[in-house]
């Protein structure tokens, strides 16, 4: 008996690990893509000192500087974003809102020339990161030390290094 729940303890363990390498989202993968293409466009708009956007806990940080809380925060009080029109502003609040209540908490671009995506920053995962990005066809990870996970239509999720 005692050798059946170490099996399913075990088999418990094992499938959480298993899950956070799949690309698992509370709203449809074209909504989560649209959303992530959108931040994309915008976050090209930014000046080039601007490397991280992350929001956690319903907190906004630009590189190391917290902005409080995202719900909110105006344009006006984040310096790094004052000249993004305000439909641009709008559009970024709510993608990141969207992004956020899947799992997708922060963005940076890479020297490889896409834009990474933060999936699942979970706990106890300080040396595997999990990041998303778009694939149109020309998204190219060799030589990058990324590894390839999960695939869902032009959404990729890989491992970081």
């Amino acid at each position: 008996m005692k050798v059946i729940y170490i099996f399913i303890f075990v088999a418990t363990i094992i499938n959480s690990c298993a899950n956070s390498n799949y690309i698992e989202l509370k709203d449809d993968v074209a909504t989560i893509e649209h959303a992530i293409f959108q931040v994309d466009s915008i976050f090209s708009k930014f000046d080039d000192s601007v490397s991280l956007v992350f929001v956690k806990d319903n907190q906004l940080y630009i590189n190391q500087t917290n902005y409080n809380n995202f719900d909110s925060l105006s344009q006006e009080q984040v310096p790094e974003l004052d000249h993004l029109n305000s439909s641009d502003w709008h559009l970024l609040k709510n993608n990141l809102t969207l992004l956020q209540r899947n799992n997708i908490k922060g963005f940076s671009s890479t020297r490889y020339g896409f834009t990474r995506f933060l999936y699942k920053d979970e706990p106890g995962e300080v040396y595997m990161q999990r990041y998303l990005a778009l694939d149109s066809g020309n998204l190219s990870l060799d030589h990058t030390g990324y590894k390839i996970l999960d695939r869902k239509s032009n959404l990729v999720l890989f491992s970081g290094r």
